[in-house]
Order: C-alpha cells, then structure tokens, then sequence
C-alpha cells in the first residue's frame, strides 16, 4: 500500500508575525534570525532576494527531505510588516551600491535550531569530528535526493553537540534544488555534496542505495502536485511548478548515472577539510533557552 504525501507544517498559530530581528546571518540570501508572534525563533528567508524560485525550492525540498525520512526543521510563512521592516534596518539587503527594502508580505521562516545549555549547534565541524555524527547514513539519503532534485549548491547542514559528544545532523538551505534559483539544468555531483567529501566514504552500499531508489520510486506524480499545491500562490506560478515536475519526472532515469558519478567524485575529488568547528548562531544574542531540539539519538 503506497504512503500518502501528507505536508509537514510546524505546529504553529495559522499566522506567525515578526516580533523581533535579532541579527543577519552570512550567505548570498542574506537571511535573518528573527522571533516571532509564537516566541520562537526563525531564520528567515525573503521573497525575491535570491530569485524567484528560491522559496518555492525551499518548500518542496522540505517536503521531499521529510517524505525520504531525513531531518530538517519546520517552516512556516512569516508575515512581515512594512512597520516591521522600517524599525529594523538590519532587515535591510546590502549591496555594493544602497541598501535595498525587503517587500513586505509572507516570507519563509524555518526553525531556528539552538541547543540547550552548554551544548552548541555548528554549520561546520573539524575533519575528526565526522565519526561523531551519530546519523551520517543520512548524507547518503541526502545526497541521492540531491542528485535527483538537481541540486546545484553545496549541501548544507546543521550539527547539533549532545551531551555525550555526540553529533546530530539536520539538513537545511534547500533553495538551490531543481536549478537553484534560475532553473539551471546543469548538473554538478560536486557541488551537490558537503565540503569534507570523507563524510560519505565507507556509506555507499547496494543495499543502501537500493533502499533509498525505492523511497524516491514510491513519490509518484501525485504526491509532486500535492507538494507543489503547498506552495503560497505568491511564492510561484504555473510554470515554475511544471518546471520541478518535469526535473523530478525526468530525472529518474539519470539517477543511477549520476550517483556513479558522484562516487567517482569521494574516490579522486578535491576535499574541504576543516580543523576548527564554526558555530551555528550566536546563543548569547538570543537570550533564550532551547527554541528546536533536532532529531533524538
């Protein structure tokens, strides 16, 4: 019996309003961390900053990550006032000439993930903390999904510090699926995958594989107009949406290449190695206890 597509919302009041900017974080979208009317914490995305498909590849790459079973935070639309925007320039794009006003109307906020206590949320860790991500079978998962929602960024992901040590990765910063942001139909194994290449050796088996084909075979085109359908109307039109159908429909035949040529990229390409971990947000700016605890190990 097939699954049914059921769409993943956080479990937030039906209009989530910005309350508070608090800071902006790096990246060519130039998002921000902001609470909202629900007292929680969001990173935001705008709509038409970084091109008119962004926040509709977030949203159906959200949905396809959580249909494969793979961690991501929730997301909800986010209105945001243009009273909110003239109180907070920080709001503002920066660009090498003036700085440019966000339009005011829904925006996409995903869940800020923060940890705890002393424990600690990092967008990139050291080389010898890769054996410590207690979930890195994902990557593999993540990696499939990619290549076949011709993702053209590098992966990104969030790694959440538990109290033993231990690292939990969520998977975040979708808007580069299905051509990025201009709908490049240019594939790039390389630029599909996480900067330190040694988190997928030793992953891939054809039992793995296998399993993970069967997930992506099971997501009929039903469940694609089911996603796309939860897209906000003014995040996207008709033909963005045949455009990601279309890519997903026709990609499955060029799947098994492409992850052949992805293995060829762990065994003979060029790997990022990191020695330091970077954090993820700035827990001291947030004044706050835990807003997301990511997936329990």
């Amino acid at each position: 019996m097939k699954q049914k597509y059921v769409p993943t919302r956080a479990t937030t009041p039906a209009i989530v309003s910005a309350r508070r900017f608090l800071y902006k974080l790096g990246g060519s979208s130039q998002p921000c961390i902001i609470e909202g009317s629900d007292d929680r914490f969001y990173v935001v995305k705008f709509y038409r900053h970084s091109g008119e498909r962004s926040l509709m590849n977030e949203v159906v790459g959200h949905a396809l990550i959580r249909r494969l079973g793979l961690p991501c935070p929730d997301w909800t639309p986010i209105k945001v006032s243009n009273d909110f925007i003239d109180r907070h320039p920080g709001v503002w794009f920066f660009s090498e000439n003036a700085p440019s006003k966000p339009c005011a109307g829904f925006h996409f906020a995903s869940r800020l993930i923060d940890a705890p206590g002393e424990q600690r949320t990092y967008q990139m860790i050291p080389h010898r903390w890769i054996d410590r991500i207690v979930n890195r079978a994902d990557f593999l998962g993540m990696l499939v999904l990619d290549l076949w929602a011709n993702s053209c960024d590098r992966r990104q992901a969030i790694y959440l510090l538990g109290e033993r040590g231990f690292l939990c990765a969520s998977f975040i910063d979708n808007d580069s699926m299905f051509g990025g942001r201009f709908g490049s139909e240019t594939t790039c194994p390389r630029r599909a995958m996480v900067y330190d290449l040694d988190i997928y050796r030793g992953l891939r088996d054809w039992r793995a594989v296998k399993e993970w084909f069967g997930k992506i075979d099971a997501i009929d085109e039903d469940d694609i107009r089911e996603m796309l359908a939860s897209v906000p109307d003014e995040w996207s039109d008709g033909e963005m949406r045949r455009d990601i159908m279309s890519q997903l429909m026709s990609r499955r035949e060029v799947l098994p290449q492409l992850l052949n040529d992805a293995e060829n990229v762990v065994k003979y390409g060029y790997s990022l190695k990191y020695h330091r971990a970077r954090n993820a947000t700035e827990p001291s700016r947030l004044c706050t206890t835990s807003v997301f605890a990511a997936r329990q190990w």
